[in-house]
């Protein structure tokens, strides 16, 4: 993993913003070489009493050091902008990979909500800083070079010994690379368990009040605190210590300049203006080794956070992380929705599943099982509980490989007589769509929940009559742009289920499957609910244990044991 070439490929995403930046934070750098020769100028105009050249110089100075101000206020926006669009890149890239189902772009998923913050935010802004080394580095170099000619016309000694407290630098850096990527990974560890424990029990709050597991709970959380609170002060202490070496290296640095020079001082060699230049660059001098130093030790850093995120992309290789990607970045309140891409709709005349196995490490899932289903038909999956219904459903739409399922995944799935070689990426709307055991809805209105995307008024309206929730949306005042809260704590179990089942009908798939709607349905919303997709026409497989399933359907496998009866 070359991480220069993936940290520059990320600065590259929108060349102009960053070139643009660059050329203004390296002019800010630039001034300070300009300026420090007119002092010196000034100096001796004053030895010589020229106070007409002086009033020249003073004049000089003092527009470019409002220049310089000016610079350094439009660097800073601009440069913002190229900071904001390098981590949005790296995230985007991160969130297509986990929303991916299937295809080329499809990662495996993170282990917690909580450890994605980590990834998404804390190992982004890594790389980011990185992007920002590597900045703060090459204007110090365009610093220190202009510095070393004007020093070096001077006193070529002093020049030459700009560079030894950089070659210190990059040596005491290169000792501690094992220790700097050590540190941050088992601090970025460390963090990630903390936030996914802070993310699962909020989300188990009522379940942890109920059980009185509240002192347990926080002394589980304590450990994991205390945990993060070792790794990152040890983080912490070596990078705060890189950086002390670096300014000790560059304050080491002034020193032999100043000691080169004492001789030349001393005896007069030097004059008025030529100790104002030396005078005027010595503060400056510093900055070249500090920046490096403190880049060399985030190009470290950076390192680890690129083989975490490159975990969560396809085929866990970090230069998907950087994969060059168009942004519809929003500006002031207008709402960008990035346009959605579908596969070609294939219309359905018969789905058969042959010889499916999906076993866990342990030997669980489900072990050969073979069925067809035809056009229009409604096909019932039953068994008991751990006899592998829902592990046959994600095994059919692809999605077992990308879940826990850690042990085989084999078999093949036929769409009208020829086999799917990535049922993730094709079973998907308009061809499939699944809604899970338990549905996930977000903060939003009912409607940008069932659509999430581009949907029309009227294709909107049919999924809500499918799913047997037109008439409770009806009834709420906002209709269908009724704010949920998060994971739709302001419905009932019965229409999250149903507002769920309406996103997976609303695009018309092709084949409906749905995992066990009967867990928040009461029998006469269920039966509705068959009865509707059945006038629709439309083809299910659904995980179901009530006669009124079985009633109306054209055929039931029953699993036992993960095989079919």
């Amino acid at each position: 993993m070359n991480v220069w070439r993936l940290a520059w490929r990320a600065s590259q995403h929108r060349p102009r913003t960053f070139w643009l930046g660059w050329t203004l934070f390296v002019m800010f750098f630039t001034f300070p070489v300009a300026i420090g020769w007119l002092l010196g100028t000034g100096f001796d105009a004053v030895s010589d009493g020229r106070s007409s050249r002086v009033y020249v110089i003073a004049a000089c100075i003092a527009v470019l050091e409002v220049a310089r101000m000016a610079t350094i206020h439009a660097g800073a926006l601009v440069w913002t902008q190229a900071w904001v669009h390098i981590q949005t890149l790296l995230r985007a890239n991160m969130l297509a990979a986990q929303m991916a189902s299937g295809g080329p772009e499809a990662g495996q998923p993170v282990g917690s909500a909580g450890e994605a913050i980590t990834h998404f935010r804390d190992d982004a802004e890594d790389v980011a800083m990185l992007v920002d080394g590597i900045l703060d580095v090459s204007a110090g170099v365009v610093f220190t070079v202009g510095a070393s000619f004007v020093l070096g016309s001077i006193d070529a000694r002093a020049a030459a010994v700009l560079l030894i407290p950089l070659a210190g630098v990059a040596l005491a850096t290169r000792t501690l690379d094992t220790r700097i990527k050590q540190f941050r990974a088992a601090d970025r560890a460390a963090a990630s368990a903390v936030s996914g424990m802070v993310g699962d029990v909020m989300a188990a709050a009522t379940t942890v009040k109920v059980n009185d597991a509240v002192d347990t709970t926080i002394a589980r959380l304590q450990r994991l605190v205390d945990a993060r609170r070792h790794t990152a002060v040890r983080d912490r202490v070596l990078d705060e210590s890189v950086w002390a070496f670096s300014q000790g290296a560059a304050d080491v640095g002034l020193g032999l300049v100043l000691l080169v020079s004492a001789g030349a001082m001393a005896s007069g060699e030097f004059a008025v203006g030529d100790l104002a230049v030396f005078t005027a660059y010595l503060g400056w001098l510093s900055f070249l080794p500090r920046m490096v130093g403190r880049m060399l030790a985030r190009r470290k850093q950076a390192a680890v956070s690129f083989g975490r995120m490159g975990g969560l992309v396809a085929d866990a290789d970090p230069r998907h992380v950087v994969d060059d990607r168009d942004l519809p970045i929003a500006h002031g309140d207008v709402r960008v929705r990035p346009a959605t891409v579908r596969p070609e709709r294939v219309p359905l005349d018969e789905l058969e599943v042959r010889h499916l196995r999906a076993t866990y490490a342990g030997g669980a899932g489900v072990q050969d099982v073979s069925f067809r289903v035809r056009r229009g038909s409604f096909t019932v999956i039953t068994g008991e509980i751990g006899s592998g219904k829902s592990t046959l459903l994600r095994a059919v739409l692809g999605l077992a490989a990308q879940a826990e399922v850690s042990g085989e995944v084999s078999g093949e799935v036929w769409w009208n007589g020829r086999p799917l070689d990535d049922r993730a990426a094709f079973l998907v709307p308009p061809n499939a769509a699944f809604l899970p055991q338990v549905p996930q809805l977000i903060s939003d209105s009912l409607a940008d929940n069932v659509a999430l995307g581009p949907v029309d008024d009227l294709a909107l309206a049919t999924a809500f009559e499918l799913a047997a929730v037109a008439t409770d949306i009806a009834a709420m005042p906002d209709g269908t742009d009724t704010l949920i809260g998060p994971r739709g704590l302001r419905l009932s179990g019965g229409q999250r289920q149903r507002v769920a089942t309406a996103r997976a009908l609303v695009h018309t798939p092709e084949l409906v499957v749905l995992d066990d709607l009967s867990s928040a349905l009461d029998v006469e919303t269920e039966l509705q609910l068959w009865t509707n997709l059945a006038a629709a026409g439309m083809t299910v497989i659904a995980v179901s244990h009530r006669a009124v399933a079985f009633e109306r359907a054209d055929q039931v496998v029953r699993l036992q044991g993960g095989r079919a009866e």
